[in-house]
């Protein structure tokens, strides 16, 4: 998936092949606009438009998010929702970007399997996980309103949007038939900012004056400039210093493409601090203070280590952050109906071991019969083909219906879970 943007990525990464949808993205176009005597603000309001027996609407919610719902002509009556992963906080409110491989979009494949589809942007951008849920849930109303009940509701997310599959299934679960999770930080969000945070820690540490500003206070002049200064800066740096690029590594256990282990370094830092310098500000602003906390971190690896954790910089979290995030952003493992999660086994954003904690509270809850999860050995974030997502979804069909919607081939014919040690 591609960072910052609102789309199943499937991919920067050349991904690989699905079935031959060929189809182009339905798209409504030519919305008519409403002056808002509010704000003196011109607003989408709904309007429908069918394209090849789908019947696409759009329109506006009561939080001031955007919606999108389409329904095929021969309707099975059940609904997939989506949620969408991070969007910059300073972008616009925009209905999410669902194109799979430049070909197809994963509204076309629902509705082409007799799914009606819905999504939403949210109210807002950055970290959205509160309003995320509250958007899905004001959703399934309005798709109940005006289409009529949907037999079965499906939640399925990516990235941060794989976290509010995870959270609607154990705080909403009476508005869900089941959900599919995708790379999302599903078992530990404090250890997820601790992780992207640690990562400038011992950047910094070994490559000083490359990034300015802190791992928890971004320049407003790095953000713009990131990708046009900051980002080749990082690159010539690491060919600079290629053993301290492998000490960092070897510190953070970042994950990396062995296969392709050159091109993926720069990816897996370039990528790793563009999360650190587009999100940290927006995260503390909406936390009520700032998370990160390596005050007491014994930082392990192949360097001269008690120096490094004598000289690295320390940063404790504000308390006020951490209950925030304990009061709802972090899981619990209580899921009462089937739940699918797939990861990727490198993944440099949101690392494999979020699902391995996931795993274990649920095993902990006792709820271990509900969920199934598939990990699929390659680099990258939500670095999936479009075919490992339909296997996935008709997993999830599978275990809440015991029916498969396509073909048996088209299931995870064994279970595929991760043993912790």
């Amino acid at each position: 998936m591609q960072i910052f943007k609102k789309k199943v990525s499937i991919s920067t990464l050349n991904f690989a092949l699905f079935f031959s949808f060929l189809a182009l993205f339905i798209s409504c176009t030519n919305e008519p606009l409403i002056q808002n005597p509010a704000t003196n603000q011109q607003l989408i309001i709904t309007y429908q438009k069918t394209i090849n027996g789908v019947t696409c609407t759009e329109g506006i919610q009561k939080s001031g998010a955007l919606y999108r719902i389409c329904v095929p002509e021969t309707w099975n009556r059940d609904l997939v929702l989506f949620a969408h992963g991070y969007v910059l906080s300073t972008d616009p409110i925009a209905l999410p970007d669902l194109i799979i491989e430049d070909t197809t979009s994963i509204e076309k494949i629902v509705t082409d399997m007799g799914y009606a589809f819905a999504t939403t942007s949210y109210s807002k951008n950055g970290l959205a996980i509160k309003e995320g849920m509250d958007d899905l849930a004001d959703l399934v109303d309005i798709f109940k309103n005006n289409f009529g009940r949907a037999s079965r509701i499906y939640l399925m997310g990516a990235s941060d949007g794989g976290l509010i599959t995870n959270l609607g299934m154990e705080k909403n679960f009476f508005l869900y038939s089941g959900g599919l999770s995708i790379c999302g930080p599903t078992g530990d969000f404090v250890r997820q900012i601790n992780y992207v945070s640690d990562f400038r820690v011992v950047f910094d540490y070994y490559f000083p004056s490359v990034i300015p500003g802190s791992p928890v206070e971004i320049p407003q002049e790095v953000m713009d400039n990131f990708d046009a200064v900051y980002a080749p800066a990082i690159i010539k740096a690491l060919k600079k210093n290629q053993p301290a690029m492998l000490k960092v590594l070897s510190i953070t256990h970042a994950a990396i493409d062995f296969k392709k282990h050159k091109r993926s370094m720069g990816n897996t830092f370039v990528s790793l601090l563009r999360v650190n310098v587009f999100t940290t500000n927006n995260t503390a602003e909406v936390l009520g203070g700032q998370p990160f906390d390596n005050s007491e971190m014994v930082y392990k690896g192949r360097a001269n280590m008690k120096r490094f954790n004598a000289e690295v910089q320390r940063f404790t979290a504000d308390e006020a952050a951490l209950n925030e995030i304990e009061e709802n952003y972090q899981t619990s493992g209580s899921i009462f109906k089937p739940l699918v999660m797939m990861h990727t086994s490198r993944d440099p954003i949101v690392p494999e071991w979020q699902q391995n904690l996931y795993i274990e509270k649920v095993r902990e809850a006792g709820n271990a019969e509900f969920l199934f999860t598939k990990t699929v050995r390659r680099y990258g974030h939500c670095n999936f083909t479009a075919r490992e997502l339909i296997k996935g979804f008709n997993q999830l069909v599978y275990m809440v219906t015991g029916e498969i919607p396509i073909s048996g081939s088209d299931v995870f014919r064994h279970r595929k879970t991760i043993n912790l040690e």
